[in-house]
């Protein structure tokens, strides 16, 4: 017999019901979504709301003030962004790309901050904020190539059940053999390039940002395929290396400190 899900799995659920076709909830949907009763969804609701978490308009939820508060805090604090602000701003200054710091939760990958450089590449679909494929893109190549390898298998076994991956997740490796090894070549060389894979005519230069052994996400440089780069390609893909490398030294603990 299965255990229920958590209250923190629940929340979460809840949260996860919105989109950006989504921006307000029915008690109704969170009742299906959680398989509860109507009267649990709204205690849900109702505590959620007292946390700031959501707000209440016209009988139905949109996401609350606390969600905001939050994002100021992560901008404003969070200590990977502010290892990699400057760096950064100074990589899109040198190179005229636009720069992108993706980390990874789980088995999502988000863009947590971007800096625009001179000539950008626009419009990219995967803007600050919003989720990236885990198989698809340079982004992803680079975070799979550096994580757990239990962790690795479990996400490649699952993708190859899941219709909306099973394909990204193939063209890495047809099997987990193959897939382990393409990963393996780019660990060796500590950087991926893609061409297209997200944005059509966008190439995509990514090197990992770590702290210790774990990975906590990639440095992403975008640039337009089909229009020459003031800086030749490996020239880029050194300055990629050498800013997320800097970025991870930043992240290094501290002797002494917990």
């Amino acid at each position: 017999m299965s255990s229920s899900p958590s209250v923190i799995n629940r929340v979460l659920a809840i949260l996860n019901l919105f989109g950006k076709h989504k921006p307000l909830v029915a008690i109704e949907e969170i009742s299906t979504a959680l398989e509860i009763s109507a009267a649990s969804a709204y205690r849900y609701a109702s505590d959620l709301t007292e946390a700031g978490m959501l707000s209440r308009t016209s009988g139905r939820y949109r996401l609350g003030p606390k969600i905001i508060e939050l994002e100021y805090l992560i901008r404003s604090y969070d200590p990977i962004i502010q290892a990699g602000h400057d760096l950064m701003h100074g990589l899109a200054e040198m190179t005229g790309c636009t720069i992108m710091l993706c980390n990874i939760y789980d088995k999502t990958i988000v863009n947590v901050f971007q800096v625009q450089g001179k000539q950008p590449v626009a419009p990219l679909t995967y803007t600050k904020g919003l989720r990236m494929p885990l198989f698809l893109g340079a982004q992803a190549h680079i975070v799979l190539a550096y994580m757990n390898r239990r962790k690795l298998k479990r996400f490649y076994e699952a993708a190859l059940e899941d219709p909306a991956t099973a394909q990204s997740a193939r063209a890495i490796g047809d099997d987990w053999q193959t897939f382990t090894k393409a990963l393996k070549q780019i660990r060796h060389q500590g950087y991926y390039i893609s061409h297209g894979q997200l944005d059509a005519g966008v190439t995509g230069i990514a090197a990992p940002v770590v702290s210790g052994k774990e990975i906590l996400g990639s440095l992403v440089l975008t640039l337009d395929t089909d229009k020459p780069a003031a800086l030749s390609e490996e020239t880029l893909v050194g300055l990629v290396v050498q800013t997320a490398s800097e970025i991870s030294r930043r992240m290094e603990p501290v002797p002494g400190l917990t």
